[in-house]
This record gives C-alpha cells, structure tokens and sequence, in this order.
C-alpha cells in the first residue's frame, strides 16, 4: 500500500475503533443486510446474482439495496430485493455532478438520505461492494454492525470486519465473493439478473411489431450509441454506416431487418447522427429517450442481436444472453482486461483496433468492416444453433 492510501487508511481504521462489531454472522442469523452500490448502471446490474446468492443464505433476511436513485429501475420487480433505498453518494459515479472532497463530506455528515439510514437503528451487516473509504465511512454512520468491503482497491478495507481481495476478476464474481464471506455456498451464474413485468414486455412487443411485416422472417437488431465515458463511444457516423453494411447483408440473404437505436435522452442527438449517416432509405428507428429503461431492457429481451460500446447495454444484454457484440477502442486501450473484468462467454464477443496508437484515443477504434463481420457472424452463429427466425446470412 502506498503513503497516500495509508495516509487515508489511517483515519478509517482510526474511526473504526469507535465503531467496534456488535454481531457476528457466523453464529447468528442477520435481521437486515445492507447492499451498498451507489454507483453507475453497468456497476449496479453487475452486483445483482448477489442478491440471489444472499437470499439462499438466509431466506428469513431481509435484504436492502442501497442505490443511486438513478439506479432504482435495474432492482425494480427484483424478488430477492426486500427494499430500495436510494443514496446519491457523490463517489465513484458520473451522475452526481459534485464529487468533490467537500461534497462528499457533506453528504456523509448532513445527508438527509444518510440521517434516514440513521434513524433506522442499524443493520446487522453491511457490504460495501466496490469498497472504497467512503463507503466504509457511510456504513459506520449507518450503524452497521459487521461491515464487508474490499482490501487493495479504493481502501476502506480497515474499517471493515471482512473483506476480499481485490483482483482483475470479472466483476459480478467478485460480488459473489463477498456472499461467499457469510457463508454462501450455493451461487448464481456471474450474469445480471433482470426482471420484467408483462406490461413491460408488452410494450416492447408494441415497438417491434410496428417495424416488422407478417409475411418476412425479420432480424431485430438493438444499438446503442452512447457510453457514461464520451472516450468509451464510437462515433456515431460510424455507427450508422455499420448498421447500413449490416442491414445490406441481412436483406441479401432474404431476411429483413429491424434496426432500433436506444439510449437516455442525452443520447438523442447521437442517435439521429447515427440514423442520417445510414442514409434516407435505411429503416432505423430510434428509442433513445422515448421509452423508459425498464422498456428499453424488454426490447433488448427480444433482439436478436445488440450492437454496443463499452455501457451498460452491454450488461442488459448479457442478462437476457443476447448475441452481443462490443466495439471497444478510444480510452478502453486494453480489451483484453476490460473483457476479464466486464466480459462475459458467448455469445458475448468483442472488437477492438487491430493495434493501439498511444496516446491517439480518438483514432483507436476497430474497422467498420471488423464490427459488421463481427455481428454477420453473430446472426450466423444464432442461426446455427436454432433460431429458425432467420435465414443464414452467408
């Protein structure tokens, strides 16, 4: 550990001392736990199997997520959540604006979210799933009583009873880890788990009739052309022009194709870039800020195949098992351990800049022609393993 980390770790441990563990789960059976993940979406739908995992451990106990508020959809319909709690912690996230060492000490000590914590009298255990110094903080002002944390990577470690080591592992098996600390034995894949509603499910069937004809077997291809990092996004011109060559082959061979772009409503400008780079006779529609996430998740439910940067898309994906194909490249400058940390097994796969032109971002990204091959052998791929939907594209 560096000066600096120690420097920082010192107080934590030091504040600890106050905060002394008043429960053990080893010998009892915890009343309340507390899931601490107030950061991005990608993050948030990484850590859900934990979810599944802990209430296999203790099916009496009632489990809490403690999220951003912008995070509220990916739990929603969860039935291994008991309870949201939304903290808008200004770490470790792009949706709170200050993040500031003030800020942050501001939300720790006069937070009315954090005094509602407070109030609530404590919680047998805690766990801080990134694990940092804050997080650590805000779970002994919470009053928990057995902290988890993380020891190697954003500190706090010393203020918790327990914690894992921190490596370049896939990001949801790390989570799952953490369950394994009380006991947890029985795990889920390291998959994001989402679940809809049939009202959900609905509507998204609502959008993909309204591009498709009855009498053609149709390709349902979902893009999105944004990233929570502007570096981790491939240009959107480019995007369109990918979606055009891709739509080109797919009508080759007899298939028609159902393009729909989606996205927040900052992805808006984006997506209609992307729309008139493909050009007047392209059909591509675009979602980005016109349906809610949760419908947003239900059209990716039903896509044959989804195109993305580094975002959480990829992640929505992975959780309904989608053909996914990531184009990575700009500040993502190591594919190789971005796929060891937020990959997944196919049919998830990933393309990058045949090679890294150091310090030139904007120019490493892969190939137009690389991503559309890559994702005509996707389809190819769903083909042969059965999906009669489609005609092979060669």
């Amino acid at each position: 550990m560096g000066s600096k980390n120690l420097l920082i770790e010192a107080p934590v441990w030091l504040i600890s001392q106050f905060y002394r563990p008043r429960f053990d789960p080893n010998r009892q059976t915890p009343r309340e736990i507390l899931v601490l993940r107030p950061n991005d979406f990608g993050e948030l739908l990484t850590t859900t199997p934990l979810f599944e995992a802990l209430r296999k451990r203790f099916p009496t106990t009632r489990l809490i997520a403690g999220v951003g508020s912008w995070g509220r959809p990916v739990l929603e319909n969860n039935p291994f959540v008991d309870e949201i709690v939304e903290i808008d912690a200004p770490w470790n996230n792009k949706l709170v604006d200050d993040r500031s060492h003030r800020n942050v000490m501001r939300f720790l000590w006069r937070s009315p979210q954090v005094a509602a914590l407070r109030s609530r009298g404590g919680f047998d255990v805690g766990i801080d799933v990134l694990g940092s110094y804050m997080g650590a903080v805000l779970m002994m002002r919470a009053g928990v009583k057995y902290r988890i944390g993380v020891r190697g990577y954003r500190g706090g470690w010393s203020g918790c009873q327990d914690y894992i080591e921190f490596s370049r592992r896939q990001c949801g098996r790390a989570a799952l880890g953490q369950a394994e600390l009380l006991g947890a034995r029985t795990l889920p894949e390291a998959r994001p788990q989402l679940f809809l509603t049939d009202d959900e499910r609905l509507q998204a069937a609502h959008v993909w009739s309204a591009g498709e004809a009855a009498s053609r077997r149709t390709v349902r291809i979902v893009a999105g052309v944004g990233a929570g990092v502007a570096s981790k996004a491939w240009d959107a011109r480019l995007v369109g022009d990918a979606l055009t060559r891709i739509a080109n082959a797919v009508e080759k061979a007899g298939n028609a194709c159902n393009i729909v772009i989606v996205g927040s409503d900052a992805d808006r400008s984006r997506a209609n870039e992307a729309i008139a780079a493909a050009g007047p006779g392209m059909q591509i529609r675009s979602m980005a800020g016109e349906v809610s996430m949760r419908v947003m998740f239900a059209l990716v439910e039903k896509a044959d195949v989804v195109l993305t940067n580094s975002s959480m898309l990829l992640h929505v994906a992975a959780a309904f098992r989608r053909p996914t194909v990531a184009v990575l490249g700009g500040s993502v400058t190591r594919p190789e351990v971005h796929d060891a940390i937020w990959g997944y097994p196919p049919p998830y796969r990933s393309v990058a800049p045949e090679r890294y032109v150091p310090g030139e971002h904007a120019r490493n990204w892969p190939s137009v022609e690389r991503v559309v091959q890559a994702m005509v052998e996707s389809i190819e791929a769903q083909h042969a393993h059965g999906d009669n939907r489609v005609e092979p594209v060669a």
